[in-house]
């Protein structure tokens, strides 16, 4: 159970740049619909 733990943990690490590009991606596209959207 420790070891999965640790697994986990660790992908947990791993995927943290996966949100963090997500999140700016998403960012990104929000503001430029609101930007097409006003034009």
């Amino acid at each position: 159970n420790e070891a999965r733990m640790l697994h986990r943990r660790r992908a947990h690490e791993d995927g943290a740049w996966v949100r963090a590009a997500a999140a700016a991606y998403a960012d990104k596209s929000a503001a430029r619909a609101a930007k097409a959207s006003a034009a």
